[in-house]
């Protein structure tokens, strides 16, 4: 029975013109333009109107549920579609029947697949944006602005799960490469001994 990977819903690669992957010149132009729009769309929406509010007089309220969704989206789409197309990484918490988590790590094998474009455009953003809420929360902070503060621990919050998630994914991801490699090299050596005797 074949276990479940998200990663083989992706097209392949197929030419008839009688030459392999390997032999084509390395494409850095997004293989999933629509992936990376609403990886920076739900993003952008939610900073651009939490900073309109303050110079238009939005209200709190339809601001607070605006950019509370908007990050929401972009928690979903990050953690559930963006993370698997555009750096082949996917990760979940499941909650066993004793109460303790376990984080479950999912990465594409074959690392020739993702675009290092595309792993830029997902990093960056992961990165610039859990920061820019954390930078807005501290500012809250130390305004006294605690109304503001509740709306940016939440945004911080979501895009600060999906950063963690990801950072520990990749770690899983290395740890796995490694182990692969150290058992190839140890199989190879033992392969060579035994052909020797």
């Amino acid at each position: 029975m074949m276990k479940y990977s998200p990663f083989q819903d992706e097209p392949s690669n197929d030419n008839n013109n009688g030459q392999n992957a390997e032999s084509q010149p390395q494409n850095n132009a997004p293989k999933h333009p629509i992936s990376v729009f609403f990886h920076l769309f739900f993003k952008i929406v939610a900073v651009a109107i939490f900073i309109l509010s303050s110079f238009v007089n939005i209200g709190f309220v339809l601001t607070f549920i605006i950019v509370t969704l908007s990050s929401a989206f972009d928690f979903w789409v990050t953690k559930n579609v963006t993370g698997r197309k555009l750096v082949g990484l996917r990760w979940w918490n499941q909650i066993k029947d004793d109460g303790s988590n376990n984080w479950v790590f999912e990465s594409v094998q074959d690392k020739s697949q993702v675009n290092p474009a595309e792993s830029l455009m997902f990093w960056v953003p992961v990165l610039a944006f859990t920061a820019a809420w954390f930078v807005f929360a501290i500012i809250s902070l130390f305004g006294l602005s605690f109304l503001w503060l509740v709306v940016e621990i939440v945004c911080f919050l979501l895009a600060g799960a999906n950063l963690l998630g990801y950072i520990k994914c990749a770690k899983d991801a290395r740890k796995k490469v490694k182990g692969m490699a150290q058992s190839y090299i140890v199989g190879t050596i033992v392969n060579q001994a035994i052909n020797r005797v």
